[in-house]
Parts: structure tokens; sequence; C-alpha cells
């Protein structure tokens, strides 16, 4: 960026900020002045400088014009070098989200990289922003989720984690995720993953949150319907609807129909 198109940019921008109009035509007129200058260039500059007036326009314009830039593969591999220096966090995760915005134009084998690049990072954000490419990993990485969960407490994990597959690691760990703060959300899909596990890694929820050890008696079919209703009447009021709610997908319409009719 020369300082002709900087002034310009500046000036365009003054402009926005005194518009008082909803519709106006300085937005376009800033992309339209960032669009005469190689992408490259602006790629580098939006880089560079962490505190820009126009930093995001800069970005919005890089990302409307990554899909037509012609050289990924290079541009990749040396925004790569350059994360080989002492970056700052800052640079460093500027220098991510450009490279996560050339990883659709580019062969799979770079979606392994990108992951394995941020997935190992010491910066939570790498981390989390790699979980999206968790697909093209080349080890498996399941436990390392559990404990990064564990560690930070961030959903993100465990959005990851909550898969059928995983049930044998989640029932072994269930006690221990369930006192980190789940949402009840997280709570049913952990039981409906792990219904058939070993029960006994569940016996804790009979003193702590019973209306889910019911749903996960009802799931394994140990328990029977007009048993479960019986159980839904001793709850607390202001938990009932919401354990009608968990239990309505495995029992009749009919259970259903007599209890929300008491609401009528």
């Amino acid at each position: 960026m020369n300082e002709h198109q900087k002034k310009l940019l500046i000036s365009l921008l003054i402009k926005k900020e005194e518009e008082t109009r909803i519709e106006h035509p300085y937005d376009i007129l800033i992309h339209s002045v960032l669009n005469t200058i190689d992408f490259e260039d602006l790629v580098n500059y939006h880089i560079e400088n962490e505190y820009t007036e126009f930093k995001s326009s800069i970005f919005s314009n890089i990302e409307k014009r990554a899909t037509t830039f012609n050289e990924h593969e290079k541009m990749y591999n040396s925004l790569k070098e350059l994360l080989k220096a002492d970056v700052s966090y800052h640079k460093s995760t500027r220098i991510r989200i450009i490279l996560e915005l050339l990883l659709p134009q580019l062969a799979e084998d770079y979606k392994t990289d990108f992951f394995n690049t941020f997935f190992y990072s010491k910066y939570t954000y790498d981390n989390k922003a790699a979980l999206r490419y968790i697909s093209f990993a080349e080890t498996d990485v399941t436990e390392m989720l559990v404990d990064h969960f564990f560690v930070s407490g961030d959903k993100s994990y465990l959005n990851v984690l909550l898969k059928q597959e995983n049930a044998h690691l989640l029932a072994s760990n269930a006690e221990d995720l369930w006192f980190m703060d789940l949402s009840p959300y997280f709570k049913k899909r952990l039981i409906e993953i792990c219904a058939f596990q070993d029960l006994e890694k569940f016996k804790f929820l009979r003193d702590i949150d019973y209306e889910f050890y019911i749903l996960l008696l009802l799931i394994r079919n140990e328990i029977k319907p007009n048993k479960i209703m019986s159980e839904l009447e001793k709850m607390p009021e202001e938990k009932q609807h919401f354990a009608l709610l968990n239990f309505s997908k495995w029992i009749d319409f009919s259970y259903v129909e007599k209890k929300v009719k008491k609401y009528l």
C-alpha cells in the first residue's frame, strides 16, 4: 500500500464516520481503493499492522479476494515460514486466520498441516481453530481433547468429543465431566451417548441429578413409562417440565399428553 492509497482510504474512512445515512457509498469506495492493491501486499500489510484505522475493511477485502487469488500454495508456505520466527501472539493469530482462508483452494493435505500446526500450539484460540479440521488428524487425539476440556472448561472440546465412538471414554470420565458446569443440553447428550455403557459409572447421578439417572434407565429400557411418570411427580415442580422434555423422546404420547394437560 503506497502513501497515496493510504491517504485516500483515510479520507474515505473519515467521510464514512461522518455519514448519518444508513445507505452510503463509502464502503464500496473503500473496497474500490483496496482492490487496486496487490493481494499479497495487502495480506502482508494486514499481518504486519495490528492497529490500523481500516483493519476491518482490509480483512473483508482479503476475504472477498482470497478465492480468486492464483498462488494459494505459495502464500500458504510463505506464511508458514513467518510462523517459525518469534512472532507475537496477535501477529500469529492474523497469520492463522489468513492460512485458514486459503484452505478451501488447497489440497486436503494442507488441512492436515493446518491441524498439526495449530492443535499443538500453546495458544488456546489456535487449538480451537484446529478443531474444525480434526477429521484430518493423522493420529488419535481424543484423550488430548479430554485433557484440554478439563484444563480449559471450553465446551468447544466437549462438542467434538460428544460422538458415539467416544462413548467408552466419555463414560469412564462421566463423573468428572458432570462436574464441569455442564448445561442441561450437554448432560442429556452425554446420557444419550453413554446409555449402554457401564451403569456403575453413572450411579452418582442418583444423588445429584436424579432426573438424568431416570432418563438413563429409560433409554436402557430398565424402567417402565408408568414408573417414570410416578418419579416425575416427585421431582421439584420447576424441574418437571424439563424432565418431561427429556423423557418425551422415549415414551408414548399418551403419557406426555396426560402430564401436559395438567398445565392447561
